[in-house]
């Protein structure tokens, strides 16, 4: 039997868990959409219409996107980590960026399938972005975001 100790102290964990889930979900959907919309832009009003151009604004698009989403989820969804600075801030953008080289080689073959498959590109880099939502998130809390104080 657990005692109510154990208890109160997995209902607290409980509800920070599901207050960061939500948090994540907002700053990155802000990310998601900030990604759409260079994509949009690129395509639509930079001349970047071709297939080829189509996957380089996705890259370019994606790019912008983790690195808008890297100092949101650390000002925001982690804000209770102790702040890196200087190089150790280098090293963890570093480790985000290497967190997220699965999730973003996924998303790419999956763009360039879906593409074949003549998904509308929005719906296409939609479709990629929640895809890999879940991994993110475990990758963040575990390995880029994790409290060693």
């Amino acid at each position: 039997m657990i005692s109510s100790i154990k208890k109160w102290k997995i209902v607290v964990y409980a509800r920070q868990r599901i207050w960061k889930i939500g948090k994540f979900l907002v700053v990155g959907g802000s990310a998601a959409l900030l990604t759409l919309l260079i994509l949009y832009v690129l395509v639509d009003h930079l001349g970047f219409n071709t297939k080829l151009g189509e996957n380089v604004a996705n890259l370019i698009g994606m790019e912008l996107g983790i690195i808008y989403n890297y100092f949101m989820m650390r000002a925001i969804t982690w804000q209770d980590i102790p702040k890196e600075a200087g190089k150790n801030l280098f090293i963890q953008i570093l480790k985000f960026h290497a967190a997220l080289i699965m999730t973003t080689l996924l998303r790419l073959i999956l763009f360039a399938l879906l593409q074949f498959l003549n998904v509308y590109y929005i719906i296409n880099a939609a479709i990629g972005i929640l895809l890999v939502a879940a991994l993110n998130f475990i990758a963040y809390d575990t390995m880029i975001f994790k409290d060693n104080g």
